[in-house]
């Protein structure tokens, strides 16, 4: 299985909102390659295809319910296109976003129609001047699939450099691969790096070739659905995209937030152990920088663009599906059970004292230390929350909500690296999904944490079968909160509880850099350095983010720097990098504050003057 473990999420589109134009301006995708322009309306295609934009009159493309549908369409359909040929669309992010190496995925249902010639691809921003029809171009296939041939995969390398001498470009250039039931949604994916690229379907390895010597710059997406040259006349037949995710393990690569993950069959592998920035300014996942010392001023932009963030909430694929880890305590009418001992009908005693049945349990099992880290459970330590609450460790699935403060939050959203941690490795970790007649809350631990919520059909996909409850899902229980100053005020005040309630003695000096504050291309503000606390070095330190006097995000100095390790700084996991969401005016100063959360001391800042342009005010 793939591992995107010290990756970061650069690009992420899970299609909740279409943002696709032919020029591109404040889109996330061109469907027409000027390169290739036809008419006003479409490009030459290939195969026997044109591919169209909307304004054509014949519009490919069409969003709902989490994915992008792409349909081709028989000749004569629009008056655009070349004559004679298919119209379909292809999408390509070429002028917004573009990466070198990296992971990078699809997540899809290719059409199975004979005639469908589906792909997924890389280009580079320009051409190498060796390029022509007799040395060939640059191009990297993640996958290209036909529908004459549906299990078929195929992964293609193209290069300028020469063909080794006693090789078929089947041999260096080319993996092919079958998967054994093609139909319904797979994903398709490339680990492009600097020695090799690597193939990989449903998360699996593949195959993999050396890197060509002119395959290290930066290249856009494309994904399109074509129409083989051998069509005739026929049916409308369709493709359908669940998401296109970009990741990369360059220690610069700023994070881009996920998007609501909205699968369209109940699946979805998550983030394979890669990290992804928060979605407010109440967390830290992100890039370091990599400097110790001083950054320049200047605007910045990592060329990552997203589709808009929904609000709705749906129910979480199986992985991320709100559930206990063995051993958690329910409070029932006959007191507090451990949750693998409970059975369908026993009587939970909820937050709001009812003694309400169960209707169905579920368990999701990975042996071993199969799990990958985005899997891992979120440890809230006893008496993270309040005094005595939880009672003893709660152990929970990341996505799982519980209530405090006010707020019905995932447990992920609260982790802060000291009373609430995620990612420990168990073994032969067990989920166990509890679901009542009606979403509601249970005492775990002493918590008021979430039931199961269900999409339709999804109890089939865990280990326990499904054993005939209605297929029709309960309103949810309350909205969740998934950012906004509340968010921040719970978690600033648990990272207080935690530095009062497990810190040894006071807090110590600090010593601490703010490397930069820059505008990112998606209008956050960057924010990144390193804090480090001599005496106590283990800790990592709780900061608090001020701009202009308000606070705006809460987090922890606790990702690995390893230049900071280098210059002696701890074991140099006190880096911190995030994106905030802060109305910055232009024209007009600003200042940006970093504060030890514990008593407010200004441990680092930066200020920006009327032209933009920052500078360091104060450094421990």
């Amino acid at each position: 299985m793939v591992d995107l473990t010290g990756y970061r999420l650069t690009f992420d589109d899970e299609f909740n909102a279409r943002s696709i134009s032919q020029n591109g301006v404040g889109t996330t995708y061109r469907d027409i390659r000027a390169e290739w322009r036809y008419d006003a309306n479409s490009d030459i295609g290939f195969g026997r295809s044109s591919f169209l934009d909307s304004g054509s009159g014949y519009d490919p493309f069409s969003v709902q319910n989490g994915v992008l549908t792409i349909t081709a369409a028989p000749p004569g359909t629009s008056s655009s296109g070349y004559p004679g040929s298919w119209q379909s669309g292809l999408i390509s992010t070429q002028g917004n976003f573009s990466q070198t190496y990296g992971y990078f995925e699809i997540r899809a249902d290719f059409s199975n129609n004979p005639d469908a010639w589906d792909a997924f691809w890389l280009l580079p921003n320009q051409q190498s001047p060796q390029s022509s029809s007799t040395n060939g171009h640059q191009e990297l296939d993640v996958v290209e699939h036909y529908g004459n041939n549906d299990p078929g995969v195929y992964s293609t390398i193209h290069t300028t450099d020469p063909q080794p001498a006693g090789t078929t470009w089947q041999q260096t250039r080319q993996v092919y691969s079958e998967m054994p039931n093609p139909n319904g949604y797979h994903t398709y994916g490339v680990n492009w790096q600097a020695d090799r690229i690597s193939f990989y379907v449903d998360g699996q390895p593949v195959g993999s070739q050396a890197t060509p010597s002119d395959l290290h710059s930066p290249m856009f997406l494309l994904a399109n659905l074509a129409v083989q040259s051998t069509a005739t006349t026929g049916s409308r037949f369709s493709s359908s995209i669940d998401y296109i995710r970009v990741y990369s393990n360059d220690p610069n690569a700023a994070a881009v937030p996920q998007d609501r993950v909205s699968s369209p069959d109940g699946r979805d592998p998550g983030l394979y152990g890669a990290t992804a920035a928060a979605r407010s300014g109440a967390g830290v996942t992100g890039a370091s920088s990599g400097s110790t010392g001083p950054a320049s001023g200047a605007n910045e932009s990592n060329g990552s663009t997203r589709a808009p963030s929904g609000t709705a909430q749906s129910p979480a694929p199986p992985d991320n599906a709100p559930c206990y880890c063995t051993g958690t305590s329910i409070r029932t009418d006959r007191g507090d059970v451990a949750v693998e001992q409970l059975a369908v009908g026993d009587r939970v005693v909820t937050a709001g004292g009812l003694r309400r049945p169960i209707r169905w349990i579920g368990r999701r099992t990975y042996p071993g230390l199969s799990a990958l880290p985005s899997v891992r459970p979120v440890r809230i330590r006893a008496g993270a929350l309040h005094e005595g609450v939880p009672a003893r460790d709660l152990l929970v699935s990341p996505d799982h909500a519980v209530w405090l403060d006010g707020l019905f939050v995932a447990a992920g959203h609260l982790v802060n690296g000291t009373s609430i941690t995620r990612g420990e490795p168990v073994r032969d970790l067990t989920y166990w999904h509890v679901e009542l007649d009606g979403h509601d809350l249970l005492m775990a631990e002493g918590v008021p944490a979430e039931s199961f919520l269900p999409a339709p059909g999804i109890r089939g996909l865990f280990d326990s079968p499904d054993t005939g409850v209605t297929a029709m899902a309960p309103p949810p229980y309350a909205p969740r909160t998934e950012l906004g100053p509340e968010l921040a005020a719970l978690r600033r005040r648990l990272i207080r509880r935690a530095g009062a309630s497990s810190a040894p003695g006071h807090p110590g000096a600090v010593r601490a850099w703010l490397d930069r504050c820059a505008l990112r291309a998606d209008g956050a503000l960057r924010v990144a350095g390193w804090a480090h606390d001599a005496a106590q070095p283990e800790a990592p330190v709780c900061l608090d983010i001020v701009v202009d006097g308000t606070i705006v995000a809460v987090t922890v100095a606790a990702e690995y720097r390893a230049d900071i390790a280098a210059a002696g700084v701890g074991d140099g996991r006190h880096g911190f990098d995030l994106g905030v969401q802060a109305a910055l005016a232009p024209g007009v100063p600003h200042v940006v504050e970093v504060r030890r959360s514990a008593d407010e001391t200004v441990i680092c800042a930066m200020a920006t003057d009327a032209a933009g342009v920052w500078r360091p005010l104060l450094a421990a």
